[in-house]
């Protein structure tokens, strides 16, 4: 609770927009100038270096501040200086960073006479901070070019301390193993007094092997002495080398290699420093789209309001139409609060017009879909969004997709690809305001794996209010997805919906999946009184293939968009790890878990929350004959697990009463 105030207080007294922030070359003082600074209490700028804590306060006066480099250079020798507001409330002193702005000018400015360098960076989670550090030397790029299969690149450097260069090298290191591949440089003084100039070629052939998919290099100018020690290196600066007012600027230029890979040199976000990636010309592509979409998301922000009754949907990625965003928006459309609301949907799957209502349909990551994100007062998404900031005054209702067995965020200790996107979704979660959880028990998983500290509408999940529709109802839609899939209605539905293993990465975030029993065994046991629905996980729904001859006795619904009604038509789940058994025992149905890896999974890949052994609403089954077994005698199952069942419904869903979306709208849509 005292969290949840703490947060309050600082967006009531805090809230601010920096419009700008600008480092004079002649009078040497700093001025920062804010907007939409709240009215609420006095406040005072603060800068603070991030290693020793040393820290001035500044006063704020007509919404600007202004403070000299002597001042910040007494802060610290060589570190990064964070910009902070603050104010008293009760004594008590509270403090907010200060958020970047796209209109801010990245700078890199060299003090002379105090023989500092100073930069203003953008950091990974879309606050301001300045680096200061001493330096010896000027560096400026003047060219950078494609020569045959070659980078050629030339600039000058300024000897501010009398260190005397003799020669120089353009040092590039791997970012993943530190591997170090130079090339020397043609260097000479040049008709100004203490200022030389290099040029050189970057050889891809010297990279040979090193240069795998996906690497990423950062470039270094390095100068030597007459003795050959090195006397300076450093990023390659490209701040005076070009604006980059668009995001895409950044990727300088490129060569490709037989039209399937591209090598590219480009600018850094925050520092603006050289570096090189090595990647296939469908990624980057991709790549490049997004930084043009941020471009217009920055621009878009920038020069048009926010539309305060525009609701902007995405679910996996814009993959299909489910999940609680679904629920939510359809809960939406039936109430006449929000007849004159705009809706906007993120999707890329087959049939757009299975999104009733007539929102606004757009591809994810095309340019519309940037211009309507910074449009839209709310987001709402199950995952995560391509931009890791928004505007003043954006709610952003992060939903969620199910209660968490595995490990999550960072409570994992095993490294794999989820340890590597953990990043991200912190970053993404400071903007979170409403996070939906399902139970208590996530909710506190949730604030610890997430490190999130606003508000958690323990509410159910909007998704599961499906089960508890009117029973002519439930069973109308369970008639109409049969119908709908072409399964006979007579026939018993088995739904197998398994995760997918962080370890059978294939690309990136591209994964492999096999069937790990045999079909032909279960069709001619089971065939005559069941079918069998498969349902991948939606990062290896792709990688799945079934032979013609069980075309009818299984049905793959992979992409099948909501696996919300998979749920109305199964009379048994088979899982293994994925959360969805614990949406599903809202129907009270047998759950059987084929966990064929256990160990493995347990020890190695990423770990559980829960006692599975103990604490699950079925068996766990290791081997496709018990499983078969199993399936057979499922009545006999059931009623072994019918008190554990009883137990795990009563923990995990019991808050579900089918109104979890009627209570998701009335607190986060107000108007």
């Amino acid at each position: 609770m005292k969290t949840k105030m703490k947060n309050l207080l600082k967006k009531i007294s805090l809230t601010h927009t920096l419009k700008n922030m600008t480092i004079d070359d002649e009078t040497h003082i700093v001025e920062l100038t804010f907007e939409d600074l709240s009215f609420l209490l006095k406040k005072e700028l603060m800068v603070k270096d991030r290693s020793s804590g040393r820290r001035i306060h500044i006063s704020i006066v007509n919404n600007t501040s202004t403070v000299t480099l002597q001042e910040l250079s007494e802060l610290t020798d060589d570190g990064k200086l964070d910009f902070y507001l603050i104010t008293n409330i009760a004594g008590r002193k509270i403090k907010q960073r200060i958020s970047f702005n796209s209109n801010i000018k990245l700078t890199h400015l060299i003090d002379e006479p105090t023989k500092r360098e100073y930069r203003i960076i953008k950091t990974v989670k879309n606050n301001l901070t300045v680096h200061s550090a001493k330096t010896s030397f000027k560096q400026e790029v003047k060219e950078i070019k494609v020569i045959g299969n070659n980078f050629y690149i030339s600039g000058s450097v300024e000897d501010l301390d009398n260190k005397k260069p003799e020669n120089a090298e353009m040092v590039f290191k791997r970012r993943d193993n530190n591997k170090f591949i130079g090339f020397n440089l043609d260097f000479s003084a040049s008709d100004k007094k203490d200022e030389f100039n290099y040029s050189g070629i970057v050889y891809l052939d010297k990279f040979k092997s090193d240069l795998v998919v996906n690497s990423r290099w950062d470039g270094f100018l390095q100068l030597r002495d007459i003795n050959n020690q090195v006397i300076y290196r450093k990023p390659i600066n490209l701040q005076t080398y070009r604006e980059f007012e668009r995001e895409e600027e950044r990727y300088l230029v490129n060569i490709t290699n037989n039209e399937e890979f591209i090598t590219t040199l480009y600018a850094t976000m925050g520092l603006n420093s050289m570096a090189l990636w090595y990647t296939n010309t469908t990624q980057f592509e991709k790549t490049y789209q997004i930084a043009r979409g941020k471009t217009v998301f920055n621009h878009t922000s920038e020069n048009e309001p926010l539309n305060h009754k525009m609701v902007f949907f995405e679910s996996f990625f814009g993959k299909n139409y489910s999940g609680n965003p679904k629920y939510i928006y359809e809960e939406m459309l039936k109430d006449p609060n929000y007849k004159d609301f705009t809706f906007v949907w993120s999707y890329n799957g087959i049939d757009p017009n299975i999104i009733p209502g007539s929102p606004i349909i757009v591809t994810r990551e095309s340019l519309d879909y940037y211009r309507y994100l910074a449009s839209a007062k709310y987001w709402v998404s199950n995952i995560v969004f391509p931009v890791h900031k928004k505007r003043e005054g954006n709610i952003y209702l992060q939903t969620w997709h199910g209660t968490p067995l595995k490990k999550l965020g960072f409570d994992i200790e095993i490294e794999g690809p989820e340890t590597l996107a953990r990043e991200n979704f912190y970053i993404e979660s400071r903007n979170w305001d409403y996070l939906i959880a399902a139970n208590n028990y996530s909710s506190e998983i949730f604030e610890r794996a997430f490190k999130y500290e606003k508000d958690i509408l323990e509410y159910g999940y909007p998704a599961n209010d499906i089960f508890y529709r009117d029973k002519d109802e439930l069973t109308q839609t369970k008639m109409d997805v049969k119908a709908k899939l072409g399964i006979p209605s007579d026939k018993k539905v088995i739904l197998y919906a398994p995760t997918w293993r962080d370890d059978e990465m294939v690309g990136s975030w591209e994964h492999t999946f096999k069937l790990k029993f045999d079909v032909d065994k279960f069709y001619e046991q089971l065939g005559t009184e069941y079918v069998l629905v498969l349902r991948m996980h939606h990062l290896v729904g792709d990688s799945l293939v079934i032979k013609e001859e069980h075309n009818s006795f299984l049905y793959d619904c992979s992409k099948y968009d909501d696996i919300q009604e998979l749920y109305t038509i199964a009379d048994v789940l088979i899982t293994d790890y994925s959360s969805v058994f614990f949406d599903y025992a809202n129907s009270l149905k047998p759950i059987l878990f084929y966990a064929y890896d256990y160990e493995k999974y347990k020890d190695n890949i990423r770990g559980f929350y829960l006692d599975m052994e103990e604490e699950l609403p079925g068996p766990i089954v290791k081997d496709d004959q018990a499983l078969l077994e199993s399936i057979v005698k499922i009545e006999e199952v059931q009623k072994t697990y019918q008190e554990r069942y009883r137990a795990f419904y009563q923990r995990f869903c019991s808050v579900e009463d089918g109104n979890a979306s009627k209570k998701v709208i009335h607190t986060v849509f107000k108007h």
